[in-house]
Protein backbone atom coordinates (compact mmCIF):
# COMPACT_ATOMS: atom_id res chain seq x y z
CA UNK A 1 0.00 0.00 0.00
CA UNK A 2 1.62 3.43 -1.05
CA UNK A 3 1.99 6.12 1.28
CA UNK A 4 -0.51 9.31 1.09
CA UNK A 5 1.52 12.19 -0.14
CA UNK A 6 -0.16 15.26 0.55
CA UNK A 7 0.21 18.34 -2.13
CA UNK A 8 2.34 21.32 -0.79
CA UNK A 9 -1.09 23.59 -1.47
CA UNK A 10 -2.97 21.62 0.74
CA UNK A 11 -0.20 21.37 3.47
CA UNK A 12 -0.06 25.40 3.34
CA UNK A 13 -3.21 25.49 4.17
CA UNK A 14 -3.84 24.13 6.95
CA UNK A 15 -1.41 26.40 9.36
CA UNK A 16 -2.93 29.18 7.25
CA UNK A 17 -6.21 28.14 8.26
CA UNK A 18 -5.46 27.42 11.46
CA UNK A 19 -3.77 31.30 12.01
CA UNK A 20 -6.88 32.79 10.35
CA UNK A 21 -9.20 30.80 13.04
CA UNK A 22 -6.37 32.30 15.82
CA UNK A 23 -7.02 35.43 14.15
CA UNK A 24 -10.84 35.43 14.47
CA UNK A 25 -10.61 34.06 17.94
CA UNK A 26 -8.83 36.97 18.48
CA UNK A 27 -9.97 39.91 17.02
CA UNK A 28 -14.24 39.32 17.83
CA UNK A 29 -13.36 39.73 21.27
CA UNK A 30 -12.24 43.63 20.39
CA UNK A 31 -16.29 44.06 18.74
CA UNK A 32 -18.21 47.09 21.07
CA UNK A 33 -19.40 45.01 24.24
CA UNK A 34 -16.83 42.36 24.54
CA UNK A 35 -14.32 41.68 26.64
CA UNK A 36 -10.74 41.48 24.61
CA UNK A 37 -9.76 38.11 25.37
CA UNK A 38 -6.11 39.06 27.26
CA UNK A 39 -7.84 40.65 29.46
CA UNK A 40 -10.25 38.08 30.11
CA UNK A 41 -6.83 36.09 30.87
CA UNK A 42 -5.22 38.47 32.67
CA UNK A 43 -8.39 38.93 35.04
CA UNK A 44 -7.83 35.60 36.20
CA UNK A 45 -5.07 36.39 38.31
CA UNK A 46 -6.47 40.16 38.75
CA UNK A 47 -9.57 40.06 38.88
CA UNK A 48 -9.98 44.54 39.13
CA UNK A 49 -7.51 45.55 36.43
CA UNK A 50 -6.93 49.11 36.26
CA UNK A 51 -7.82 51.26 33.03
CA UNK A 52 -4.37 51.72 31.79
CA UNK A 53 -3.95 47.66 31.83
CA UNK A 54 -7.97 47.39 31.03
CA UNK A 55 -6.16 49.45 27.62
CA UNK A 56 -3.16 47.72 27.43
CA UNK A 57 -4.58 44.27 27.15
CA UNK A 58 -7.41 45.32 24.03
CA UNK A 59 -4.03 47.01 21.93
CA UNK A 60 -1.74 43.48 22.99
CA UNK A 61 -5.20 41.80 21.47
CA UNK A 62 -5.32 43.64 18.55
CA UNK A 63 -1.48 43.34 17.95
CA UNK A 64 -1.97 38.98 18.43
CA UNK A 65 -4.78 39.15 16.10
CA UNK A 66 -2.68 41.42 13.24
CA UNK A 67 -0.02 38.74 13.72
CA UNK A 68 -2.01 36.18 13.08
CA UNK A 69 -2.81 37.52 10.23
CA UNK A 70 0.18 38.52 9.42
CA UNK A 71 1.86 34.95 9.66
CA UNK A 72 -1.25 33.66 7.80
CA UNK A 73 -0.37 35.88 5.15
CA UNK A 74 3.73 34.75 5.02
CA UNK A 75 2.44 31.53 5.11
CA UNK A 76 0.12 31.61 2.16
CA UNK A 77 2.64 33.71 0.07
CA UNK A 78 5.76 34.16 1.56
CA UNK A 79 7.51 32.01 -1.13
CA UNK A 80 9.84 30.37 1.91
CA UNK A 81 9.91 26.58 1.95
CA UNK A 82 7.22 24.91 3.62
CA UNK A 83 9.63 24.19 6.87
CA UNK A 84 11.32 27.75 6.79
CA UNK A 85 7.78 29.30 6.57
CA UNK A 86 6.98 27.05 10.03
CA UNK A 87 9.81 27.87 11.65
CA UNK A 88 9.73 31.70 10.63
CA UNK A 89 6.00 31.60 12.41
CA UNK A 90 7.07 30.45 15.25
CA UNK A 91 9.98 32.01 15.91
CA UNK A 92 7.85 35.15 15.53
CA UNK A 93 5.31 34.27 18.07
CA UNK A 94 7.69 33.52 20.87
CA UNK A 95 9.28 36.50 20.20
CA UNK A 96 6.41 38.61 20.43
CA UNK A 97 5.21 36.18 23.55
CA UNK A 98 8.18 36.18 25.37
CA UNK A 99 8.99 40.01 24.00
CA UNK A 100 5.94 41.43 25.37
CA UNK A 101 5.94 40.09 28.34
CA UNK A 102 9.69 41.50 29.44
CA UNK A 103 9.15 44.61 27.97
CA UNK A 104 5.13 45.05 29.77
CA UNK A 105 7.23 43.80 33.31
CA UNK A 106 10.01 46.10 32.76
CA UNK A 107 9.33 48.60 30.79
CA UNK A 108 5.26 49.58 30.34
CA UNK A 109 4.29 48.94 33.97
CA UNK A 110 7.63 48.57 36.12
CA UNK A 111 5.51 48.72 39.56
CA UNK A 112 2.57 46.04 38.69
CA UNK A 113 2.85 42.08 39.47
CA UNK A 114 2.02 40.08 37.27
CA UNK A 115 2.06 36.41 37.33
CA UNK A 116 5.21 34.12 35.76
CA UNK A 117 4.89 32.96 32.75
CA UNK A 118 3.79 29.37 33.31
CA UNK A 119 1.20 30.96 35.19
CA UNK A 120 0.29 32.97 32.59
CA UNK A 121 -0.11 29.45 30.67
CA UNK A 122 -2.00 27.99 33.25
CA UNK A 123 -4.42 31.19 33.04
CA UNK A 124 -4.61 31.21 29.30
CA UNK A 125 -6.07 27.42 29.43
CA UNK A 126 -8.61 28.45 32.42
CA UNK A 127 -9.64 30.58 29.85
CA UNK A 128 -9.24 28.76 26.89
CA UNK A 129 -10.77 25.31 28.09
CA UNK A 130 -13.42 23.41 26.80
CA UNK A 131 -16.64 23.82 28.95
CA UNK A 132 -18.43 20.79 29.92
Amino acid sequence: MGHLVWPEGLLRAVPVAGLMVLAVFFGRTLRRGETPLIERIARVGTPDLSLALRRYTRRLTALWSGWFLVAAFVSAFGGLSFGATGGLVWAGTIVLFAGEHWLRRRVLFPTEVFPGIVQQVRDTWHVWRPRA
